[in-house]
């Protein structure tokens, strides 16, 4: 499990857990002080009735089983949509370089990263969220010729060993030239991924949400894998500070909670509470 904690306008202590066993969650649960915000993110089997629950909801995902190796992987992935495109990326190797957890990759995967939501109407992220999360994050970036043309931040966990992406973006909205070079260097970063933590030891690679649009679901497929279910919940002390956070969010600062596109929502939880929040944002954000 990772474990992150901040203060919110020192009143407030938010705690964030992904991967949490259900005996983790519960022990959690039912140790909230008065001024606790949790959020259990990608619990891999439904919590069942949490006390202090505010609101639950289900989001498929998909995951690779990083424990069969390079091969089975390689040999999984689809022969057209994949596989071709790695070979495509070979082509182009001399062109490219790639960091991992640099300061320039850093630097250059917020550039990518926050011109890509930006073109897309989404929020960015913020300098210092990398910084706060550095001990359970890795920022990877692709160059073709000199310039970062894809970026990817991954969250790690030793305890589970699962790798999660958590951002991504790249160059393809910039120029049709970027868009052709990003179809297959995606891909192959991605490649680089599975094969890079999979000699450290860490047995799954999740892709994050299949959510919309369709593109992007079939994109995480071609790798191969399987689509599981996770779930996710928000947990108060007092359940009217989550629902202020929500409000202040929406009505006071104007932006657009997040809930998955495909989202399942548990009729059992509060439907007017927060919701899983945009990243780096809302003051109970991911």
């Amino acid at each position: 499990m990772v474990t992150i904690e901040r203060r919110v306008h020192r009143l407030f202590r938010y705690r964030k857990f992904w991967f949490p066993s259900r005996a983790q969650a519960t022990e959690i649960s039912q140790s909230l002080r008065p001024n606790d915000v949790v959020r259990f993110f990608a619990a891999s089997t439904n919590l069942g009735k949490l006390p202090h629950l505010v609101e639950h909801y289900k989001m498929q995902t998909a995951w690779l089983d990083l424990s069969a190796g390079p091969d089975a992987l390689l040999g999984a992935m689809k022969r057209k949509s994949c596989r071709y495109e790695l070979h495509r990326a070979e082509k182009m190797l001399h062109r490219v370089a790639i960091e991992i957890g640099s300061e320039r990759a850093n630097r250059d995967f917020l550039a990518v990263y926050n011109d890509f939501t930006l073109a897309k109407g989404l929020p960015g992220l913020a300098a210092r969220w990398i910084q706060q999360n550095s001990a359970h994050c890795e920022t990877l970036v692709l160059y073709l010729d000199g310039s970062p043309l894809c970026s990817h931040l991954l969250l790690r966990d030793p305890e589970t060993r699962i790798v999660r992406l958590l951002y991504s973006g790249s160059r393809r909205l910039e120029s049709p030239e970027d868009a052709a070079a990003c179809g297959a260097l995606n891909r192959y970063l991605h490649w680089q991924e599975l094969q890079r933590y999979y000699a450290r030891g860490f047995l799954t690679f999740d892709f994050g949400g299949l959510g919309r649009p369709e593109s992007i679901a079939r994109f995480k497929l071609s790798f191969g894998g399987t689509i599981r279910t996770d779930h996710y919940y928000l947990l108060s002390g007092q359940q009217w500070v989550a629902r202020l956070g929500k409000l202040v969010y929406e009505r006071i600062l104007r932006r657009r909670t997040f809930k998955p596109e495909t989202d399942i929502p548990d009729q059992d939880a509060a439907t007017d509470a927060a919701s899983m929040g945009q990243p780096g944002a809302a003051p109970f954000a991911v």
